[in-house]
């Protein structure tokens, strides 16, 4: 059988999360699971970190972002942007609306951050978390952010919260939808229901290591063989498919 290689496109390695650092990356260098991988910034400092990573080992790709819980300059993001080798810096993000926060200094920062997505022609990773209990709905108004600052070159909603009424919308806007962990728990009934119904060609698959899984190959390989279980597909076609899927969406990964 072929060997399954994927990009993950959406990781955290940096020294803020990890103290062995070094050995993280040199265990992805050595993975042959893994194809590619998106190293995405939560402020100036990890950004900055995800984008040396990349100049030095081939494997790794960069995202620039302040997440919303973070605090960080989005003007200081561009200037980075043109101060190293910026052929590996694939997108902005992540970015975007959490309920844990500010919810106003966030939408400050997420229509800055699309229009530097837009200025530097790059997509645009967004995070939309809703805890529970909230009054304000996180993808909802990330959405009606999208329709008024319009991103110009694509956007994913990575780690997707199941809302299944606004996967068609998303599509129509030029949106992709990444899944990860949240489809291989037993009481993920929506999840399931999601990959379903999203259009092949705008899935993505993602680990969102380490936030989201300490085990990010074993994670990583669950999450595909659920994604070809519920798609009915063959697991080399899903390869392509969803390799086919981030590189159309991040073309720097080319």
């Amino acid at each position: 059988m072929s060997q399954i290689t994927l990009i993950d496109t959406h990781a955290h390695y940096n020294r803020s999360v990890m103290s062995d650092l070094e050995e993280q990356i040199n265990s992805v260098n050595k993975n042959k699971d893994v194809l590619k991988i998106i190293n995405v910034g939560l402020d100036n400092v990890t950004s900055e970190e995800a984008v040396k990573i990349s100049c030095h080992y081939s494997k790794f790709y960069a995202a620039l972002g302040v997440h919303p819980l973070y605090n960080g300059s989005i003007k200081a993001l561009e200037e980075l942007y043109f101060s190293y080798d910026n052929r590996k810096i694939v997108a902005i993000g992540e970015t975007g609306i959490d309920t844990k926060g500010d919810i106003f200094f966030q939408v400050k920062k997420f229509i800055e951050s699309i229009r530097l997505a837009n200025h530097l022609r790059l997509p645009l990773i967004i995070h939309a978390n809703t805890i529970k209990g909230s009054k304000l709905d996180a993808n909802r108004y990330c959405l009606e952010m999208i329709k008024i600052y319009r991103p110009l070159y694509g956007f994913v909603f990575h780690f997707f919260q199941p809302d299944l009424q606004l996967i068609e919308e998303i599509v129509r806007l030029g949106g992709y939808i990444s899944v990860g962990s949240n489809i291989i728990k037993p009481n993920a009934k929506k999840s399931l229901e999601m990959v379903k119904i999203i259009p092949i060609d705008r899935l993505l698959i993602e680990t969102d290591y380490l936030f989201l899984t300490k085990c990010p190959n074993e994670t990583g390989k669950a999450t595909f063989n659920k994604i070809c279980e519920l798609r009915r597909e063959k697991k080399l076609l899903m390869m392509n498919q969803l390799n086919d899927n981030a590189m159309r969406l991040f073309p720097k990964l080319k």
